[in-house]
């Protein structure tokens, strides 16, 4: 039940940061010289205010919601999002386990090859050794 709370308050939150980007798009004033990034267009300059708004309180919204709900604060905040001490560590562990898979596999791989070199070498000499036998339909 308390995931679902949670999920509500997360959703309330997201809303309210959209809310107040439109908000801020709207009551924005438009300077006489618009920025480079706005291409002299007045519609484009708000949106992109809208944007740096929304992204700006979810950028916000993000921290403090995990430092006061959950109790933990974020170790890195990047474009794919916030990352936490536990799924850093999660991750390390998933990467070890995959390398210690990796290395048993690359040890069966090597003594497979070392097992087919001497069964080749193997093979190489019967075959090399006899060539007395006459070929079938051959006349000697």
């Amino acid at each position: 039940m308390a995931g679902h709370h949670t999920r509500n308050l997360i959703r309330i939150l997201i809303g309210s940061s959209l809310c107040t980007a439109l908000v801020a798009c709207a009551v924005v004033p438009v300077p006489a010289n618009l920025p480079a990034i706005a291409c002299q267009q007045a519609g484009l300059y708000r949106l992109e205010v809208a944007l740096l708004v929304f992204y700006g309180v979810l950028l916000l919204i993000t921290p403090t919601f995990s430092g006061l709900i959950r109790g933990r604060l974020p170790t890195e905040i990047s474009t794919r999002g916030a990352k936490f001490a536990e799924e850093a560590d999660y991750s390390a562990e998933q990467d070890e386990a995959a390398i210690e898979r990796l290395q048993e596999t690359t040890t069966k791989l090597a003594r497979a090859l070392t097992d087919a070199h001497v069964e080749i070498r193997r093979l190489s000499k019967i075959v090399g050794g006899d060539n007395t036998h006459q070929e079938v339909g051959s006349e000697r």
